[in-house]
């Protein structure tokens, strides 16, 4: 017979063992593990079995030591082990262990700015006691502040935007957004067509960074000598495969995504 007394009492009569375990860790954030820390008592006779159930289905396990367990959902479990004598004797001890979930988050759609200007970040974030974090590559940020979800920025270069969000149980997701700066773009006033490899193009410095730009070159009375949709290949001073002559020349330029059109001259020189 077994008896619940942790005092041996002789004529056959044996006192169960105590089971007793702890965790390695206090509570986990879904798919890191925890492990089970045996701490049962045997009065009599010796340790025969240790039956593990952690709470889910199907995760029933034998043996004292245990291999790291991996929750599959995110709960609060019921942990039980059962221990056995060699006498036949049981005991049971259930203990409560939680596995947070992680925020569901999106830093929002990658975006762009125009230089000197500003954007407020579309981060999302839904779950439980949420705390929020800011940071960027390159440093400096640039943001207004940095632990709210919708911050204002006003970066110089391009960035990539780091957004960190912590839920309950201190479980921490990150999710990025690119940030592209539109500088200026900065436009000479004179070019050399003359084929000799300096200066042979009109180059725009930052015009191919604004997708939808339209550029119109026009004479002195009007006439139209140059048009492009995209700036992908630089004006070389020709209308219709022919080279203009020594002059000035008119220009509208229409980067567009938010930026006011630019007009000014250029001179060919020869």
């Amino acid at each position: 017979f077994c008896t619940l007394s942790k005092i041996k009492i002789i004529n056959g009569i044996h006192p169960a063992p105590v089971a007793s375990f702890n965790f390695n860790k206090p509570s986990v954030c879904l798919a890191q593990n925890v492990t089970v820390l045996d701490n049962s008592t045997f009065a009599d006779g010796s340790p025969l079995k240790w039956s593990w159930n952690f709470g889910e289905s199907n995760s029933n396990q034998l043996g004292q030591n245990q291999p790291p367990y991996t929750y599959s959902t995110a709960n609060t479990f019921n942990v039980k082990l059962t221990v056995t004598n060699s006498f036949g004797c049981t005991d049971d001890s259930i203990r409560k262990f939680t596995v947070y979930p992680y925020a569901v988050i999106n830093a929002g759609p990658d975006n762009f700015v125009l230089e000197g200007g500003s954007i407020i970040l579309q981060g999302t974030a839904t779950g439980n006691n949420l705390t929020y974090l800011w940071s960027s590559n390159p440093l400096p940020t640039y943001l207004n502040v940095n632990n709210t979800l919708n911050p204002i920025a006003s970066p110089k270069v391009d960035v990539t935007y780091i957004l960190s969000v912590t839920a309950q149980g201190g479980c921490t997701k990150a999710d990025s957004v690119f940030i592209k700066v539109l500088k200026f773009p900065e436009i000479p006033n004179t070019f050399t067509p003359n084929n000799d490899g300096i200066h042979d193009f009109w180059e725009i410095k930052y015009l191919y960074t604004y997708p939808g730009n339209r550029v119109q070159v026009f004479t002195r009375t009007g006439q139209l000598v140059f048009e492009s949709k995209g700036y992908a290949k630089p004006w070389d001073g020709n209308i219709n495969g022919k080279a203009l002559p020594f002059d000035t020349y008119y220009y509208i330029i229409e980067p567009g995504t938010g930026r006011q059109p630019l007009t000014g001259y250029v001179t060919i020189v020869k």
